[in-house]
């Protein structure tokens, strides 16, 4: 015998099939040979109508081929036990190969379903959901990370091209104050962005604790378009609230506040000069709703079910400034506060955010651990 065949059998003799053949085969041998004792304690003990002689002879018989029999009985149910131990666990092999071939780089590696609906295909199923999880969940991670490259890489380009020409040129002290200040602001837009990205990444991870208490709506979101009041006067892009005189929610003020600022912001970002935003704040049963509505440049369709992913910058959005972390940081603590949000938007027409936040103070305080990061679908 060959190593290369040796080493084939001590690999069978590790497999699950050759256990369960093992067990098999012992049952089923175990079972005959309680049969044959139980005849044979029965010849001993005499039989009526047989002589003394006939039942020697029958005993002597059944010693001679009893050994034989139990071997090619054993031999038998050994072979009936391989046979429907591999054909019972041919799926396992399969979910095996693809998940090598997973781990080796082949991300859309797929197990075969066998289309009978078993445990096996059950099995095949929730393996092929994973395998599809993790791929887009790389996708996502290796997109993400490409465009956290490209902004820093561009903010520290800007940075170093103003300090070199600050260091080649001769300026005044006033120049020298405005490039200090450009230097400022690029390392600030950067700061900002990393702890944008560091608090999303806490609240889909269920670290993020949310600091709970009465607080109200209407003065909130008035606050948040309060802030942006002027840049749309300069703009000519009127802002309009129409709320009740208050609406009381259980959520985290800070939070909430960076929400309805970072929609507003976007609102008026995307409207041109002459536009209108218009915001409304109503009850409904156990919810608060606020809508955002503006007249700005809209969401082309197959644009809308990205919005809220990180750094999804669509295509009539890449002119205007921002890192494409506004609407991500919406989605994920209005989730955090039970909420929905959910928008419509037709190109050249505007756009219209729904959020629904429940009034009374939700049952969970932080977001789960297993959450994932959230799309609009």
């Amino acid at each position: 015998m060959s190593v290369t065949s040796l080493k084939s059998l001590i690999k069978v003799r590790k497999t699950v099939a050759f256990r369960l053949t093992c067990w098999y085969a012992l049952v089923f041998t175990a079972s005959m040979f309680a049969a044959f004792v139980g005849f044979y304690i029965i010849t001993m003990h005499g039989t009526h109508d047989i002589t003394k002689e006939a039942l020697f002879e029958l005993r002597e018989d059944f010693r001679r081929y009893f050994g034989t029999t139990m071997a090619v009985v054993a031999a038998f149910a050994g072979l009936v036990g391989w046979f429907m131990a591999k054909r019972a666990l041919s799926g396992v092999g399969d979910v095996t190969r693809a998940a090598t071939l997973i781990a080796k780089g082949a991300l859309d590696s797929r197990v075969p379903l066998k289309g009978k609906n078993d445990d096996l295909d059950l099995l095949a199923e929730a393996f092929n959901s994973m395998a599809e999880r993790i791929q887009t969940l790389i996708g996502e991670m290796r997109e993400m990370t490409d465009s956290i490259a490209h902004d820093i890489r561009s903010a520290i380009t800007r940075m170093r091209g103003i300090a070199e020409m600050t260091l080649l040129t001769e300026i005044t002290k006033d120049e020298h104050q405005a490039v200090t200040a450009n230097i400022i602001e690029q390392c600030d837009h950067l700061l900002a962005m990393t702890n944008t990205m560091l608090e999303i990444s806490k609240a889909e991870a269920g670290l993020t604790e949310l600091k709970l208490e009465s607080t109200d709506l209407v003065s909130m979101v008035a606050d948040a378009v309060d802030l942006f009041e002027p840049a749309a006067e300069d703009r000519d892009i009127s802002i309009t609230l129409k709320a009740p005189q208050r609406v009381a929610i259980a959520g985290d003020t800070q939070k909430l506040r960076r929400v309805f600022a970072n929609l507003i912001d976007n609102a008026v970002k995307y409207t041109p000069d002459g536009g209108a935003v218009s915001i409304l704040i109503e009850e409904g049963g156990h919810r608060a709703f606020v809508t955002v509505e503006d007249t700005g440049m809209g969401i082309a369709e197959p644009d809308l079910p990205h919005v809220f992913e990180r750094f999804f910058r669509g295509e009539r959005s890449r002119s205007t400034t921002g890192s494409g972390l506004g609407l991500s940081f919406v989605k994920v603590f209005i989730n955090a506060h039970g909420g929905t949000i959910t928008v419509e938007s037709e190109p050249g027409k505007g756009s219209r955010f729904v959020v629904a936040l429940p009034k009374n103070r939700p049952a969970q305080a932080t977001l789960p651990k297993d959450n994932h990061p959230v799309k609009l679908t």
